[in-house]
């Protein structure tokens, strides 16, 4: 699909993470405890794990093993400010709508996905669905 940050077909994984942040850090501010309590909403086929180390900037993540579907994981960060996925395209924009409709933003700037390379974006507004969050996508110059 054009203007998407791969081109792999359904199912296959995004050539990099994406990432939920908004334009300003401290408008988009998780605590790992809302990250764990909006966990539940992966089960029954997802865990929820902790950082792999001390120096880790992951503090917790949720492993998503779906019968049938690639595992997935959703990765909360320490600075509170930005969840991340490994999953394909269509995972990353199922996370984007969860994280859109469940956690709080907590001020006025645009919430985004982008990819890591920050090549470009969309906004998430709350009531978003996973369908439509690459409608959006807007290249960056």
């Amino acid at each position: 699909m054009r203007g998407r940050p791969s081109n792999n077909r359904k199912g296959r994984p995004v050539s990099n993470r994406m990432i939920i942040i908004a334009q300003e850090p401290q408008d988009f501010s998780v605590t790992l405890d809302q990250f764990r309590d909006a966990s539940a909403a992966w089960g029954p086929h997802a865990s929820l794990m902790g950082g792999a180390s001390d120096d880790d900037p992951v503090d917790a993540n949720i492993q998503v093993n779906r019968p049938g579907e690639p595992f997935f994981q959703i990765f909360h960060f320490k600075t509170n400010a930005m969840l991340s996925t490994d999953g394909t395209e269509e995972q990353a924009a199922e996370v984007a709508a969860w994280a859109v409709n469940t956690l709080p933003k907590s001020g006025p700037s645009e919430l985004w996905m982008t990819d890591q390379g920050y090549s470009g974006h969309t906004v998430l507004t709350p009531g978003t669905g996973a369908a439509d969050v690459w409608k959006g996508w807007q290249e960056h110059n």
